[in-house]
């Protein structure tokens, strides 16, 4: 139950769509303590406005071009430490869901759910607790943070650090290397130290192969 005593919630909404983005603003600034702040079409823009906004939340959409969600949320959380984010679906990809909560999301919402679960979601992620939409078993989500990927293909992945992967996943979509820095703010000569690292224990040597290897594994869709 809202009242008008509650701390106003800050929101800025990720969405390829814009017909998606102008929905959701007219709805959550209808609510009485929530206030969309900005809004972002791609990882990038999403990144630099929450940093520059320091919103209470990020609605980020699961397949937002430029990196995959598991990345954007991880840089959301460097760069605003206080964000929560709540990922909104499509549809329900059991990888992408374990990926999501891994990364640090508080609240996985598929598009098909009523928007009265999208504001339940904001409340309580903002409260530092976990939502799923009511079409995904809530039980689940201890499954999905300590399940494992036990797969051959996958054994070389695991190999590698969390800044390798970091540098992997935005390599793979489509950034240089001075790109990388820039988004990850350390140097080129350390993210080529990192590229070297994980191509060699990956036995890969070329960003195509990178690609092709990623979406085998499923960290981008093909």
């Amino acid at each position: 139950m809202q009242t008008k005593n509650m701390k106003t919630i800050n929101i800025l909404i990720a969405d390829h769509n814009l017909m998606v983005r102008e929905g959701l603003v007219a709805l959550l600034n209808q609510q009485e303590n929530l206030k969309v702040v900005g809004e972002a079409a791609n990882s990038d823009e999403t990144l630099a406005n929450a940093k520059k906004l320091r919103p209470d939340i990020v609605l980020l959409e699961s397949m937002l071009p430029m990196f995959t969600d598991f990345d954007t949320i991880r840089l959301i959380h460097a760069s605003s430490a206080k964000t929560r984010v709540i990922v909104m679906a499509s549809s329900l990809r059991q990888h992408d869901l374990r990926q999501a909560l891994q990364g640090g999301a508080h609240g996985y919402i598929l598009k098909t759910a009523p928007f009265a679960e999208l504001v339940t979601a904001i409340q309580n992620a903002v409260n530092g607790e976990y939502y799923l939409s009511s079409e995904i078993k809530s039980d689940i989500i201890e499954n999905f943070l300590n399940q494992t990927e036990e797969s051959p293909v996958h054994d070389r992945y695991n190999l590698l650090t969390r800044r390798e992967k970091e540098v992997f996943r935005i390599i793979i979509s489509g950034h240089t290397i001075n790109e990388v820095a820039d988004i990850l703010n350390i140097s080129p000569k350390t993210v080529a130290k990192h590229r070297a690292s994980l191509m060699e224990k990956l036995e890969i040597y070329n960003v195509a192969s990178l690609v092709r290897y990623a979406i085998k594994i499923g960290v981008i869709a093909n």
